[in-house]
């Protein structure tokens, strides 16, 4: 019968081309991932990989075992999860991979509303092992099963494509903020028709390629007609809040990137249609019903930003 482990083992070197790359996914060490392999190869009586100067090939052999893997993989985590079930073992622990904003912003709301829905649905107490990193890694590492959730935006610039297995949820949109220096002359308003600061120096993530963020801005400043003049770009907010507290510009900035703002700053909502973040949760299809449970806290928690009553009232 095949062993989980090399199946996991193999499958990594097959999507990823490289011992090495698979060792430092898995945690392994290089020889360990090949002793995996060769008794892998062994047991079937075929060879699976074949090495080359650029990397691993696979045999049709290997094609084979690829095309089954997942499915094997994704049938042993479901009947682990049936025989935990059956026997009154509720899963507590949730992975989850967010992004810089959404950790800080998001994620703890959620996390206070999950323990008390958890609680109303006999789950133990949430255990958290929060990953802060960007979406992209976060959705290989969902697909890969060593994340619950990955929290991700949508950008219609940067569409994700949705490894199989996986699936989209929206979560909350996040609208994006003006930071103003507090003697600027729009300082004082409500809130800011981003046409009229047309002339303004901007200070901005950082610019081109994938960046969601930069590319929604970039998109509403188009759409107010005017491409802004950027003098400072960074991929840190509290960076370009910090700035434009000192008076070097404006900023656009994501609301969740607000929360704990830099002292200095005025922070003014724009105008509609203000361009706004579509923040998603990737999860696995075959998921338990934990993730559910903190994706719809992750929703009450956008709600509670917005200033709607969504989150459940403290008993």
């Amino acid at each position: 019968m095949l062993d989980v482990r090399l199946l996991q083992t193999f499958r990594e070197v097959a999507m990823r081309g490289s011992f090495s790359l698979a060792a430092d996914e898995l945690g392994f060490t290089q020889p360990a991932v090949s002793q995996h392999l060769a008794r892998l190869e062994r047991h079937l009586g075929v060879k699976l990989l074949e090495r080359t100067a650029r990397g691993v090939n696979l045999t049709p052999a290997g094609e084979a075992l690829l095309a089954e893997t997942e499915a094997v993989l994704s049938s042993v985590r479901h009947a682990e999860r049936a025989a935990k079930a059956a026997g009154g073992v509720v899963a507590s622990r949730l992975r989850v991979g967010a992004f810089p904003s959404a950790a800080a912003g998001l994620v703890p709301g959620a996390v206070r509303e999950a323990r008390r829905r958890g609680g109303r649905a006999g789950f133990p107490e949430i255990e958290l092992d929060l990953r802060v990193m960007e979406p992209e890694p976060a959705l290989r590492a969902l697909a890969r099963n060593r994340m619950d959730i990955a929290l991700m935006i949508d950008s219609p610039l940067d569409p994700i494509v949705v490894p199989e297995g996986v699936e989209l949820v929206q979560v909350t949109e996040d609208p994006m903020m003006i930071a103003l220096p507090p003697d600027h002359r729009m300082a004082t308003r409500r809130s800011i028709d981003l046409a009229e600061l047309a002339d303004e120096p901007f200070l901005l993530t950082e610019l081109g390629g994938t960046c969601a963020d930069s590319n929604i801005m970039l998109h509403a400043c188009r759409n107010a007609g005017f491409a802004p003049n950027v003098r400072l770009e960074s991929e840190d907010y509290n960076a370009l809040q910090g700035m434009a507290a000192a008076g070097l510009g404006v900023s656009i900035v994501p609301r969740l990137a607000t929360i704990g703002s830099h002292p200095g700053v005025v922070l003014r909502p724009l105008k509609d249609p203000a361009p706004t973040r579509t923040i998603l949760a990737a999860v696995a299809k075959d998921r338990d019903a934990l993730v559910d449970t903190f994706v719809e806290s992750l929703r009450a928690a956008g709600d509670e930003l917005d200033g709607k009553s969504r989150l459940t009232a403290v008993a």
